[in-house]
């Protein structure tokens, strides 16, 4: 049990991590590029909330395709078959 509560830990850990760049380019995605620098407070703000909701979709969508990845490793395993005496 202990093995498995250090792996999903580690998992979120790198989702966390990986999310980060994710949530810029999700801002890169709708056009919010270094290049606007002269930005007044309320856009600011906005592209603030902008990569916030990118930060966590892609946090979302990390774990999500780590579940299915999961999921078809499982289903793609051999089932055993038990052993007749």
């Amino acid at each position: 049990m202990g093995k498995v509560i250090a792996r999903e830990f580690i998992w979120l850990l790198v989702a966390l991590i990986a999310a980060i760049p994710l949530g810029i380019v999700f801002l890169w995605f709708l056009g919010f590029t270094p290049e606007t620098i002269n930005l007044q407070e309320a856009e600011r703000n906005y592209i603030f909330w902008l990569y916030i909701m990118g930060y966590l979709t892609s946090f979302v969508c990390i774990y999500i395709m780590r579940f299915t990845a999961s999921a078809i490793k499982m289903l793609s395993q051999p089932e055993e078959v038990p052993v007749e005496e």
